[in-house]
């Protein structure tokens, strides 16, 4: 009996792990002003005069590696509580009530009276012509409440030089229309108590979420881009909102892509190749994907960095002579425009490994004194003797070519000199085939 409560006991402590590992995971200990600066900004963008209205628990960080969101992580603002969106949908689940006001400019959209609205609003400055993210849309009222009149709504209103008044860029992709769940949704009519008048609305935008175990909404948006045409270097202001409309009841949540609110649409990084750990002296090929003519490329790169060759944007080849991890940072200029961006290249010990026998005439990779790494320590000193103590092999560049010679089957003793002064001994048997 008490092996069996154990084993109970163990299936339900991965059960909860597991769970815990396939969901959402979300967080409310950080303040807007962090989440913004810290989680929503990406490149080409300064932003100041940050401020939030609503609760504490209707904004947060979430990470959303295990969930089916389509974002990694972000900044999730929601009519109720950041909670609501984690783990199973429940069609019985009624939200939270928050007990706040609605927004004026949500309720003009909605066409009806909101209510708990989340907003938060800042300044900001492009450093491009354009300024965009990444968002997702989720209601608990998906699919029950598709194509009725109460349905909660979400807008991100930007302002500024070359814009009227204030303009709602959550828009469907190449259209004017701003996106709802009227405008967004499934194919499914029979999931609506209020028929299906509006149903498969754009529904390639659509994900059914009905049966989902890793985000609370019945359905949500895929992942869209907010973008809009601004003036380089002008101040402009946007306030990001959400509230429930007609009554405090179901929730809703836009969640707002980790580093992907930026000047431009397109992330330009630093190429790397190979990408993964190098060897001492091993070269490496560094480039900014960067075509503009008129930008101006700041490289900075390590003092110890060996640069075989190079300029502009790149490819430049480099290499280093010992181990370590090494930052190379970029800044792109333009006119008005700037993208900044730096990668750590891990320069990994690279020991050399120096077989004990090998087989001379074998035509194998064995038919030679092969020392494994000895490519990364260029004009490094091999000596051999035979068991007389005579000297019958010595290179001041060995380059795995030693065939044993004439020598005769049996051991010999070897030094090598790294070219880094660090030196190996011992014994290599000749057997020839």
């Amino acid at each position: 009996m008490k092996k069996l409560r154990k084993l109970a006991l163990v299936i339900l402590i991965l059960s909860v792990f597991q769970n815990l590992q396939g969901q959402l995971i979300v967080d409310t200990n950080f303040s807007p002003q962090y989440l913004v600066h810290n989680v929503l900004l990406s490149n080409n963008i300064a932003v100041s005069n940050i401020s939030y209205t609503g609760v504490n628990r209707a904004i947060g960080y979430f990470d959303g590696t295990h969930s089916n969101i389509g974002l990694g992580n972000g900044l999730l603002m929601t009519t109720g509580s950041v909670e609501t969106a984690v783990g199973a949908f429940i069609p019985t689940s009624f939200g939270i009530n928050n007990g706040l006001p609605g927004d004026s400019a949500l309720s003009v959209i909605a066409g009806d009276s909101t209510f708990d609205a989340c907003v938060l609003q800042f300044d900001f400055i492009p450093f491009s012509d354009t300024v965009s993210f990444d968002f997702a849309f989720g209601s608990q009222e998906y699919p029950k409440y598709t194509c009725c009149k109460e349905n909660d709504v979400f807008a991100f209103f930007i302002s500024g030089p070359g814009i009227t008044g204030e303009k709602n860029i959550a828009l469907i992709p190449g259209t004017s229309i701003p996106i709802a769940l009227k405008t967004v949704n499934g194919k499914d009519s029979a999931g609506s108590i209020c028929g299906g008048s509006c149903f498969g609305a754009n529904s390639n935008y659509y994900v059914d979420n009905l049966h989902g175990t890793t985000i609370g909404y019945g359905g949500f948006t895929k992942v869209l881009k907010a973008i809009s045409d601004v003036t380089c270097g002008q101040t402009y202001h946007i306030k990001i909102a959400i509230a429930d409309s007609y009554d405090h009841d179901f929730d809703s949540g836009v969640f707002l892509g980790g580093h992907s609110f930026r000047g431009g649409t397109t992330p330009l990084n630093i190429s790397v190749s190979p990408s993964d750990s190098i060897c001492p002296n091993d070269k490496v090929s560094i480039s900014f994907p960067d075509n503009n003519p008129n930008h101006v490329p700041t490289w900075t790169f390590p003092n110890d960095a060996n640069i075989i060759s190079g300029s502009g944007f790149g490819p430049y080849v480099l290499s280093w002579g010992t181990s370590g991890a090494r930052q190379i940072s970029l800044l792109d200029t333009g006119a008005c425009e700037y993208d900044r961006d730096s990668i750590t290249i891990n320069v990994a010990p690279c020991d050399v490994q120096v077989p004990n026998v090998f087989t001379p005439g074998s035509g194998d990779n064995n038919d030679v004194f092969r020392i494994i790494n000895i490519d990364k320590y260029p004009y490094s000193n091999l000596q051999i003797y035979n068991r007389w103590g005579q000297q019958v092999y010595y290179s001041q560049n060995y380059n795995n070519n030693w065939n044993g010679g004439k020598e005769c089957d049996g051991t010999y003793f070897y030094i090598l000199t790294l070219e880094n002064h660090e030196v190996k001994k011992g014994f290599v048997t000749i057997i020839r085939k």
